[in-house]
């Protein structure tokens, strides 16, 4: 019997053993004229436009094909998408438009140039209208020519749009498919333009992206951060760090901030102008961004798979829309393809968790091996099983290797790979909980008074002059992996200089992994040349505070400072400051907790230091959240 066989026959077994058909429940349609579509915990609304109720296309602006009005993942929401059109008199949500003519820059319709008053253009999207006399303007209500035909083929995870002209505006004419599908925790967008006219047009697509994370409003702690380095019109500045160490938010005077490679709002917004965001010259990485409100813990990264001319960012206290303008040209019966894709993360929620019952387990097994091998037309198809990342839309080895990888770990929380508690009383030895990694004591008194209280247990005294732990032949996390490190601490005393709490890689720009306690008693993160500060809360007064850092790429194997995420007391904390830098740690140096490996800069640890651990992948808030209380009871 072959192994493939073998694997079969135990899948089958579990389905017979281990039945499951949990109920993910979806919300009612907020809007009249939808239809919903879900996969595992994800369920988005979208306009069906043979709806009578259809509200979103009166042939002016926005296109009735895939027009998303409201997602939420895992009971939280992320779209700004009111029931009667609120603030902004349309629906919110992901509308798209072709051509909105507003710069300079931008491109008007195809045909609206060349022909006088009464004369057709082509509205992508929407259909045939009729000009004027005057410059073309996106809000002007255009008496229409021909509405372009639109048809909706459903499924339960996606949805087949597609949108046809009989006519054509002086040649001008086009013929526009999209799908959308939706995965557990993404929604793909997948666009096919065709000229089905005479002429070739130059044309440019967004989407408004009316984000708005469980009904928050946009600021503070609201942040969109890029994969390059970026110029902006009109100018944002940058921050600025006072001379006064003081609270951010007061320090804060702008609305609006950069920070190296990110857009920080750092109080409500209100009546922010519409901010231009240009590439570098010649640079060809990710056409993606991420935005995330720190206090509701929701993030959304969205990207492209053509390149962007520029990103434009419009801002309300109620919604922050950045919006990717993609520019094309067909020439006559030439047909372009691109994809736009949204994935969604909330705190807490772990994708291979199918049947959404909080653990990945033999009840995820069984409806993946239900699911086993079917595909989006067959009878099996479990959308909510297709995990694997990207997601190809089979159910296959690639999906159990996904789910293997958070078996049993409990909303999604792995073991820790090193994990020193400092609960010994005695020697010169710190044990590693997970037995591979423990520490020699360097440089500590002979009589044991180094063993202290901790915060559950026991605690290691560090004396700032030469004590440190060495953890001989292991270096950490190196390269560009994502990873973890949290520590509890109390100093001594306020900071004179820096004080290290662990480190590894080697001293040079970008392979240095040294998390530390700043002289503005501050936590501190550097690599080499790049860092980055937390702001709100201080670790250096003398109280216990649990940290964490966390690299977290928004580019797989692209990490830089920008990508850290800094906790102080399980609270994710706004940059005070940042350089940015490649992170490429490496490892020459073993691990050491209480210092840096910099001779000439030690920076040796004054105070407590407990449970110390490490992880190979990034932590969210909620996994933070879960350290911390094992010592802090909520």
């Amino acid at each position: 019997m072959s192994k493939f066989t073998l694997v079969q026959i135990v899948a089958a077994l579990i389905v017979l053993t281990f039945p499951t058909d949990p109920a993910a429940g979806q919300p009612l349609p907020v809007h009249a004229g939808t239809r919903i579509l879900q996969s595992g915990s994800l369920v988005v609304e979208v306009g069906d436009p043979e709806s009578a109720e259809a509200r979103w296309n009166q042939g002016l602006r926005f296109s009735p094909v895939a027009s998303v009005l409201r997602v939420q993942l895992h009971g939280r929401e992320f779209l700004y998408s009111p029931v009667n059109g609120g603030a902004l008199t349309y629906l919110g949500g992901l509308p798209m438009e072709f051509d909105i003519g507003q710069e300079g820059f931008q491109p008007d319709p195809p045909g609206y140039n060349e022909g006088n008053s009464g004369d057709p253009f082509l509205k992508i999207g929407v259909g045939i209208l009729r000009r004027n006399a005057s410059a073309y303007n996106f809000s002007t209500n255009y008496q229409v020519v021909e509405l372009a035909h639109t048809t909706a083929t459903w499924k339960n995870d996606r949805a087949h749009f597609v949108q046809t002209l009989a006519g054509s505006a002086n040649g001008y004419s086009c013929r526009l498919e999209e799908d959308v599908i939706v995965k557990s925790d993404r929604i793909v967008m997948k666009y096919r333009l065709r000229n089905t006219g005479t002429k070739t047009f130059t044309t440019e697509q967004y989407l408004h992206n009316f984000l708005c994370f469980s009904n928050r409003p946009v600021g503070p702690n609201v942040r969109l951060s890029f994969p390059y380095d970026f110029t902006t019109s009109p100018t944002v500045a940058l921050w600025q760090p006072p001379a006064r160490v003081r609270p951010f938010a007061i320090a804060a005077a702008p609305t609006v901030v950069r920070i190296a490679n990110m857009i920080e709002y750092m109080e409500r917004a209100s009546s922010v102008p519409k901010i231009w965001v240009y590439k570098p010259e010649g640079y060809a990485g990710p056409e993606r961004f991420t935005v995330e409100h720190l206090d509701t813990q929701q993030r959304v990264v969205i990207e492209t798979s053509i390149p962007a001319a520029y990103v434009g960012i419009w801002t309300t206290d109620y919604q922050v829309s950045p919006e990717q303008f993609i520019q094309i040209t067909p020439a006559p019966d030439e047909e372009i393809e691109f994809t736009r894709t949204y994935t969604f993360q909330v705190d807490g929620f772990v994708p291979q968790d199918c049947t959404g019952d909080g653990t990945v387990d033999v009840n995820d097994l069984s409806r993946t091996s239900a699911a086993w091998l079917s595909e989006p037309t067959g009878a099996q198809w479990q959308p909510a099983c297709d995990i694997s990342s990207p997601p190809d839309d089979k159910i296959d080895l690639h999906d159990f290797t996904a789910l293997a990888d958070r078996w049993r770990q409990k909303g999604g929380f792995p073991e820790p790979v090193a994990h020193w508690k400092f609960d010994e009383t005695a020697g010169t030895a710190a044990s590693d909980e997970r037995g591979q990694h423990s520490g020699v004591l360097h440089d500590f008194p002979s009589d044991g008074s180094q063993w202290v209280t901790g915060t559950d247990g026991g605690g290691l005294l560090f004396d700032g002059t030469d004590d440190s732990v060495e953890i001989a032949d292991y270096t950490g996390i190196t390269g560009k992996n994502p990873h973890t490190v949290t520590a509890w601490i109390k100093l001594n005393e306020k900071p004179s200089a820096n004080q290290g709490i662990l480190a590894w890689g080697e001293q040079a720009a970008g392979k240095l992994w040294l998390v530390e306690v700043d002289t503005n008693r501050k936590l501190r993160f550097s690599c080499g040349e790049g860092d980055a500060v937390a702001s709100d809360r201080l670790v250096g007064d003398m109280q216990w505070h649990h940290i964490a850092v966390a690299l977290d790429p928004m580019v797989p194997d692209d990490p830089h400072v920008g990508d850290i995420r800094l906790y102080v007391d399980a609270r994710p904390q706004p940059l005070y400051e940042m350089t940015e830098h490649e992170i490429v740690t490496g490892n020459s140096e073993s691990l050491r907790i209480g210092a840096s490996h910099d001779p000439n800069e030690p920076s040796h640890f004054n105070g407590i230091i407990d449970d110390v651990r490490i992880y190979d992948t990034a932590l969210c808030t909620a996994q933070v959240l879960r350290i911390y209380r094992e010592a802090v009871p909520e």
